[in-house]
């Protein structure tokens, strides 16, 4: 019987369908190098309609794509679905065909009173509790949003006239226990839980979501630019939530601004450098 060699390395990429990538079901020339990771599918639409001559691409699980121009600059959006293991599968195939420039679209909680509900969070940094970006690399590896994505995103708020501010946040792989609620009331209930939004409130974080920590992670070792843009959802201070989903839209139109701006100020970089 044949016995692998401990030295060789096992093929680990999936098959292309069509010569496109296995999940997004994308292949290279579909898309320009810039992209929108929004979480849910049905964001999709909310980018689209503030394109023109959008173009629905695939759709296979929670993958779904399109794309378009916004104010005379292509880009398109892939739905990445809940959580990091779901977005690291699109971050990979997205990098695998030419995407070097991502923002995260999506929604949190906040834990500061500096935000309330419909408000936009960008996050520079965030605890990495998604348990993805473990398996890339050590626990003490910061998580950090790239700056230049950071600044174009401020910016994008500024023009638009948008309540923002930075943020650190926290991005466990939980929505439940590891976001500090009870899946009973006499159930299962660890201690860390009972006290883990105080302990993140004394240390001034700002919100919580499932993905930001993981995609950057992923993103960053994949030598790409990533970013994320929250619309608060809910102040878990005050137990409200946000009565209509303007601050989704709003996050939507802020990263087709900020992808606006990137591919300008990138431009005008490689001018500089002929």
């Amino acid at each position: 019987m044949n016995q692998t060699n401990n030295n060789q390395q096992l093929k680990t990429e999936f098959p292309g369908i069509d010569n496109c990538e296995y999940h997004i079901r994308l292949k290279k020339g579909d898309i320009p190098p810039y992209v929108l990771l929004p979480g849910a599918p049905e964001r999709v639409n909310i980018i689209s309609s503030l394109w023109e001559q959008a173009v629905p691409l695939a759709y296979n699980r929670e993958f779904r794509s399109a794309k378009g121009f916004y104010k005379d600059t292509q880009m398109a959006c892939v739905s990445t679905g809940i959580g990091t293991t779901s977005a690291e599968i699109c971050i990979h195939e997205l990098n695998n065909i030419g995407v070097h420039t991502a923002i995260r679209i999506g929604t949190t909680g906040c834990i500061s009173p500096r935000f309330q509900t419909g408000d936009l969070i960008i996050p520079v940094a965030a605890i990495r509790a998604d348990g993805t970006s473990d398996c890339y690399i050590q626990k003490s590896f910061p998580a950090v949003a790239n700056i230049d994505v950071v600044n174009a995103l401020g910016e994008a708020c500024e023009r638009l006239g948008f309540h923002y501010g930075y943020g650190i946040m926290y991005s466990p792989s939980s929505l439940y226990i590891g976001q500090g609620r009870k899946i009973k009331e006499q159930g299962y209930w660890p201690s860390q839980a009972e006290h883990l939004l105080q302990d993140l409130i004394q240390a001034k974080v700002t919100n919580i979501d499932t993905d930001s920590a993981g995609q950057f992670i992923v993103g960053y070792l994949h030598d790409m630019r990533m970013g994320s843009i929250l619309s608060v959802l809910t102040d878990r201070l005050h137990d409200t939530w946000a009565p209509d989903n303007q601050g989704e839209r709003h996050a939507c139109q802020a990263a087709c601004e900020a992808v606006r701006i990137l591919m300008e100020r990138d431009k005008n970089i490689s001018k500089l450098r002929r």
